[in-house]
């Protein structure tokens, strides 16, 4: 009985293996890329800004201007390297911003021809 055992095994497992496979078909084809959605960037605008230089000389009637303005008086002051500073600085960022849009004119471009394909 043993015997008939191990052999319906053996049996079984040989015929398992002999089975015809199954034929995967694959067929491959080009999917197109879904164009980039990308939200509008706010349009920025700046707002007036008054500078007045305080001198030593004019640093009283600039005072007194302000109190007859009803304005209260807090002033901001910078050194004159530290103008320079500020003015580097906003070089540096309207460098960057025209660097950024020149990358996103490339993207366009590059995405422009793709569709054009």
């Amino acid at each position: 009985m043993q015997n008939l055992l191990i052999a319906s095994a053996l049996i079984l497992t040989l015929t398992s293996c002999s089975s015809i496979p199954n034929i995967i078909d694959i067929n491959t084809s080009p999917v197109e890329r879904p164009p980039l959605v990308v939200p509008d960037v706010d349009e920025f605008t700046t707002r007036p800004i008054e500078w007045t230089v305080v001198t030593p000389e004019n640093q009283d009637q600039v005072f007194q201007d302000l109190n007859n303005e009803d304005i209260d008086v807090v002033l901001y002051a910078i050194t004159d390297d530290g103008y320079k500073n500020l003015s580097l600085n906003m070089a540096d960022i309207i460098k960057l911003v025209k660097q950024q849009k020149s990358i996103i004119a490339a993207y366009e471009k590059y995405n422009n021809e793709e569709e054009a394909e």
